[in-house]
C-alpha cells in the first residue's frame, strides 16, 4: 500500500486504477480488501481518514431481524450473520489485530400480551427460516438475572444467533491488511467532488481520475454523489448517538446483548460496556451528542443494574446511511454500468458488510445474480 494525503502527490499510475472505490468505512475497507486480494490495482479514496465515519461506532451489535414474513434483505442478513465468522477468523489471522467478535445471543423483555403471543410465531418463525444450530426461545423467567432487571411483565425473548464485535478493531484489522496490499493507494481527506456517467471522478482540487470502475462506498454521501446521475435522492442520512461506559465492577463479557425499545446494551471483550441508540432523522448538529443521548444513557441504567454507578467514558456520534427503499442499495447504475454503489445498510450494515463488499465487485465484473432485486438500483429508482 502507498497512501497519499494529498492528490497532487499521486503517481499517474494511480489516475487510472481497475477499480477506485470512493468511501473508506466498512463497506468500503471490505471491498478494497477483496479486490486487493484479487490482484487489480485499487484506489480507495476517503474524505477523512480511514473508517473515522459512521463505521468508528461504539456499538458493535450483530442482530438478526424478526425470522417472520421473511424476504430477500432478512435472508441476506442471516447470511451476513452466519459467514461473517470465517472472514472475521481468516482476517484476524492475516493482520494479527482481535476484531472483539463473540456471538453472545441477545435478550429482549416482552412489555405486553400481544408482544407474547408475536413471541411464540418468532420462534416459530426462526425454526423454519434460521439454519440449525440457531434459536429463538421464549423463557417466563429471566434468563440473565444479575446483568438484565426483571422487566419483562410477560416474559424474555431471546436469541442464540445475535453477536457483538469491536468495531474500531475491526476498521483498524481491514486497514492493517491494506498495508500489506502493494496494489492498494489509499488517497485521504480528499473529497469527491463528481462522478460522470463514465465513471470518471473529480476531486475537489479538480484532480481527474478515470478507473475502469467507480464504485461508491461513501455511507449517506454516496446518495448526493448519485443524485446528479440518477436525477432521484435514494435516501439520506440518520443520526446515531451511543456510549461507552466502564462499570464500577467487573462484569462477565460474555454476557448477552440486552434489548429493549431501541435501547442496547453491549458487554465488549474489554469490559466496557457500549450503549445506544438515537435514531434522529432530524438534526441540527450531526457531530456532537445532546439530551438524546442522556435519555438512552439512564435507560440502559434501568435496564442493566451492572451500569447503577458505571462512568462514561466516551460519548459519540455519527451519520448512518438509509436507503429511501429502506432496502440496502448494492450493484451497478442502470445507464452508468461502470459505476457501481453499495450502501445504505443502516444498522445491519456491520453484518452485512462483508458480502455488501463482494456483489459489489461481482457487479464490476458484470455479474448481479447475487444481488437480491429489491437492493438493485433499478428497484430503488422504480420505488
Amino acid at each position: 500500500m502507498t497512501s497519499y494525503q494529498n492528490a497532487s502527490d499521486l503517481p499517474a499510475s494511480s489516475l487510472k486504477p481497475d477499480i477506485a472505490i470512493i468511501g473508506g468505512g466498512i463497506v468500503g475497507l471490505w471491498t478494497a480488501y477483496y479486490a486487493a486480494l484479487s490482484g487489480q490495482n485499487i484506489l480507495l479514496i476517503d474524505k477523512d481518514e480511514l473508517g473515522h465515519g459512521a463505521s468508528y461506532g461504539l456499538l458493535g451489535a450483530l442482530m438478526p431481524h424478526q425470522p417472520i414474513n421473511w424476504n430477500d434483505k432478512k435472508q441476506f442478513q442471516l447470511d451476513g450473520l452466519t459467514t461473517l465468522p470465517d472472514q472475521i477468523a481468516n482476517l484476524q489471522a492475516r493482520s494479527e489485530v482481535d476484531c472483539g467478535y463473540f456471538r453472545c445471543g441477545r435478550i429482549m423483555p416482552i412489555g405486553n400480551e400481544a408482544k407474547r403471543k408475536q413471541s411464540t410465531t418468532w420462534a416459530q418463525g426462526a425454526k423454519e427460516h434460521w439454519v440449525s444450530p440457531f434459536d429463538w426461545t421464549v423463557h417466563d423467567k429471566n434468563p440473565a438475572d444479575g446483568w438484565l432487571n426483571d422487566i419483562g411483565p410477560h416474559g424474555y425473548n431471546s436469541d442464540d444467533l445475535s453477536a457483538r464485535i469491536n468495531p474500531r478493531a475491526l476498521v483498524k484489522a481491514l486497514t492493517v491488511m491494506m498495508g500489506t496490499f502493494s496494489n492498494v493507494t489509499i488517497l485521504t481527506h480528499s473529497r469527491v467532488h463528481a462522478v460522470e456517467n463514465t465513471g470518471a471522478i473529480t476531486l475537489n482540487d479538480d484532480t481527474k481520475i478515470q478507473p475502469a470502475k467507480t464504485i461508491i462506498t461513501a455511507g449517506f454521501e454516496s446518495f448526493d454523489l448519485l443524485q446528479p446521475l440518477t436525477e432521484k435522492k435514494l435516501g439520506w442520512g440518520v443520526k446515531g448517538q451511543a456510549a461507552l461506559l466502564k462499570p464500577a465492577q467487573e462484569i462477565n463479557v460474555a454476557s448477552p446483548i440486552l434489548y429493549d425499545g431501541g435501547t442496547y446494551v453491549i458487554a465488549h471483550e474489554n469490559g466496557n460496556v457500549a450503549i445506544g441508540s438515537t435514531s434522529e432523522r432530524e438534526f441540527t448538529d450531526a457531530a456532537h451528542t445532546d439530551e438524546k443521548l442522556d435519555t438512552v444513557i439512564a435507560k440502559a441504567k434501568a435496564i442493566c443494574p451492572m451500569l447503577e454507578n458505571a462512568q462514561v467514558i466516551e460519548r459519540w456520534a455519527g451519520i448512518r446511511p438509509r436507503a429511501a427503499g429502506r432496502d440496502p442499495l448494492i450493484g451497478m447504475l442502470p445507464d452508468a454500468p461502470d459505476i457501481i454503489v453499495a450502501t445504505g445498510g443502516f444498522k445491519i450494515t456491520l453484518a452485512i458488510a462483508h458480502i455488501m463488499a463482494r456483489c459489489a465487485l461481482s457487479a464490476a465484473a458484470g455479474q448481479i445474480d447475487a444481488i437480491p432485486e429489491s437492493f438493485q438500483v433499478k428497484a430503488h429508482l422504480e420505488h
